[in-house]
């Protein structure tokens, strides 16, 4: 019940931004440093989808945690393990299965998929991924705010996506709009962070 009237007032809050700027990214830093509170506030969305090739980093443990922490949906999408029509399938079932209105996209960082998948591959995989599940058919309620955590990878992409599909986007960064570049290295600025997005 709690988490219901939080969700609500998280969406009333926002309401009149997202009104008159659909396509606008609203940006938001945690009140403490570090990655925990931005993920556990993100996780507070009705379903996570983490897209991953590594499930055991600390991001990733921490985001399931977070997710089972608050009863919400947690779905784990294995890139090199599973087909791309029943990850597709999966998420609109679990969706389904709680009437999702909130989306929060996770998943490993470009540091983590170096070598793998470049920033690019991970914008289209996720656009295309999403498109597909937004328009199905079976969808049963429509996504009213899709969120991240900024950063680089999947958390970009899924922001981007929202974008690109007239969904509005939330990014709720760690204090001091730290992200990770590909090489692992954590940096601290703003601007940066930002500029990350407008080439949507």
């Amino acid at each position: 019940m709690e988490n219901n009237k939080a969700r609500s007032s998280l969406l009333d809050n926002l309401k009149d931004k997202y009104t008159t700027q659909q396509d606008k990214i609203v940006f938001q830093q945690a009140h403490a440093p570090g990655y925990k509170l931005r993920t556990l506030v993100n996780a507070s969305a009705h379903v996570t989808i983490a897209f991953a090739v590594d499930f055991k980093t600390g991001g990733e443990i921490l985001t399931k945690k977070c997710v089972d922490d608050q009863k919400n949906v947690y779905v784990g999408i294995h890139l090199t393990k599973m087909k791309l029509s029943a990850a597709i399938d999966l998420a609109v079932d679990k969706l389904n299965s709680c009437y999702a209105k909130t989306l929060n996209i996770a998943g490993n960082g470009l540091y983590t998929m170096k070598g793998k998948y470049s920033q690019q591959d991970i914008d289209s995989l996720t656009y295309d991924f999403l498109k597909e599940v937004l328009s199905s058919p079976r969808l049963k309620t429509k996504i009213e705010l899709i969120r991240s955590g900024g950063q680089t990878g999947f958390d970009e992409a899924g922001i981007k996506a929202a974008v690109k599909l007239g969904i509005p986007a939330l990014i709720l960064a760690p204090k001091g709009w730290v992200f990770r570049d590909i090489n692992g290295k954590d940096i601290r600025d703003e601007k940066a962070f930002k500029n990350r997005f407008n080439t949507i």
